[in-house]
């Protein structure tokens, strides 16, 4: 189902699909919400999860109004704030390059989450001071070919967060998710597993 909701006098659109504890999927600057389609993982997901993906206000292909003017921790807010508007409580953030960025920015302001996955952020070194206060799981997936963040960042992430697991998807670029979608999926579903029994509790 494809929604819009205002923030910050931004009219931002996002999908939503299924029921159970929620999970927020934000693309890369590339792309936008339909690329979660595209590799089929928005209906691999909601078929246990209550699944968000949402237009981030910058991209290439972002549906959303555009926030010309902000830094990455104003993205970060403005995600908080976003999720405060729906009501959505303890979600599970997924984010890749930029956007998993922005979710490491989030999770180091101890903003409300139950865990977070990122794929291939960018800024890692930027942020290396901030990223041991991250206290929630983290997933970290990385392609081994990545060319935009390098995998030293990643190994650089899995020192400095204390509850993560690297992943790392061999002969896969930056947007490993188009270039291995299947594993790419079975790793999140893997690490998502401790996270299912609390779905029918959430709503």
């Amino acid at each position: 189902m494809e929604s819009y909701v205002y923030v910050r006098n931004l009219r931002i659109r996002y999908l939503n699909h299924g029921s159970g504890t929620p999970i927020i999927l934000l693309h890369g600057y590339s792309f936008n919400a339909d690329t979660w389609y595209e590799v089929n993982l928005i209906n691999t997901l909601s078929e246990k999860f209550n699944v968000y993906a949402l237009d981030m206000p910058y991209g290439q292909k972002s549906k959303s109004d555009k926030l010309m003017v902000a830094d990455r921790d104003e993205y970060a807010d403005f995600l908080e704030e976003f999720l405060s508007i729906l009501k959505i409580k303890k979600p599970i953030l997924l984010g890749a390059s930029i956007s998993g960025e922005i979710v490491l920015r989030y999770l180091s302001k101890n903003y409300d989450a139950k865990a977070g996955i990122v794929v291939g952020p960018v800024g890692v070194k930027v942020l290396s001071e901030k990223l041991n206060k991250i206290n929630v799981p983290l997933l970290i997936i990385w392609g081994e070919n990545d060319k935009i963040a390098p995998l030293s960042d990643a190994h650089l992430l899995a020192s400095l967060v204390k509850n993560s697991t690297l992943h790392i998807i061999t002969n896969a670029g930056h947007a490993c998710y188009l270039d291995d979608p299947q594993q790419f999926k079975a790793i999140i579903m893997n690490f998502l597993r401790k996270f299912e029994d609390l779905s029918s509790s959430i709503s």
